[in-house]
């Protein structure tokens, strides 16, 4: 499942030490770009992890591959800035090398591009007004992210990109991090960070806003 932002799909530790770690999109080109910003959000997040995961056990040691049929250029692009290969659709051969740089700023791009995609879903301008909506429909209508992966983290990261709206506005940026399982935060001018992916999550399970916002460990 594409979307599966908390799990690996496929993790081949090797008789000589390290592992492949193989992440699965199983959708057609046509699919990834419907909304790409979403796209990109979900496979960057996704190699950050597979790439913390070989940090954490197996001492950093091997490579991660992304498997598809085929992918668009942009993705194509996010994928291997993060870190990762791109494979064929089995991930038994890899098509294009990874080419690790930064991310940060494709992150920001794809969250600003997300929060219009989320406004014009909703049917409003305002930012404040959308992401109010949007926390209340949520909050009425909990997901489960093992049972609904693609609903759940849709919702999540919509949620997250209306909320770095408003924080844009006080100098925001987003940039990416080591956390678990979504790798993305909010940093401001003055060096604090806040992490709207976080509350975004406990919105989407069902908890009420102020409940949600106790917590960001900002």
């Amino acid at each position: 499942m594409w979307a599966r932002v908390h799990k690996l799909d496929r993790v081949r530790p090797s008789p000589a030490g390290g592992a492949v770690v193989v992440i699965e999109d199983e959708r057609s080109v046509t699919q990834m770009q419907r909304v790409p910003s979403l796209s990109t959000l979900v496979a960057v997040a996704r190699v950050l992890a597979a790439r913390r995961a070989l940090e954490a056990k197996f001492d950093g040691k091997g490579e991660i591959r992304y498997a598809a049929t085929a992918l668009p250029n942009f993705l194509s692009e996010a994928v291997t800035r993060a870190g990762a290969a791109i494979a064929t659709r089995d991930g038994e051969k890899i098509l294009v090398p990874a080419q690790p740089a930064g991310v940060a700023a494709t992150v920001d791009i794809a969250f600003s591009e997300l929060a219009h995609h989320a406004r014009g879903s909703i049917g409003i301008v305002d930012v404040a007004t959308a992401l109010k909506q949007y926390e209340e429909r949520r909050r009425t209508s909990p997901l489960d992210r093992d049972k609904e992966p693609e609903k759940y983290w849709t919702a999540v990261f919509e949620l997250s990109a209306l909320a770095g709206e408003q924080a844009r506005r006080g100098g925001g940026r987003w940039i990416d991090t080591r956390d678990l399982p979504v790798p993305f935060a909010i940093k401001f001018a003055d060096g604090k960070v806040s992490h709207p992916t976080v509350v975004a999550q406990k919105i989407v399970e069902g908890a009420d806003v102020e409940t949600a916002k106790s917590a960001d460990p900002t």
